[in-house]
């Protein structure tokens, strides 16, 4: 993103309320944590067996044609 962006974005920012501030930043923070259990998650070696297990199981349905 370029500066340009950001600057819009923080005068876009400064416009708002204190309320509407504060309910962007937690919404900014909460979308960061779920970003990162999906993180958490995708390098999990226990999920990825889970999901490599699931993958084996639909393998065959690679060829059905539906």
């Amino acid at each position: 993103m370029c500066l340009s962006n950001l600057n819009v974005i923080a005068k876009s920012i400064d416009a708002l309320n204190l309320t509407e501030q504060l309910w962007l930043l937690e919404h900014i923070a909460h979308q960061i944590r779920v970003r990162n259990e999906l993180v958490a998650m995708a390098q999990d070696p226990q999920i990825q067996a889970e999901l490599s297990q699931i993958q084996q199981e639909f393998t065959i349905t690679d060829f059905d044609g539906l």
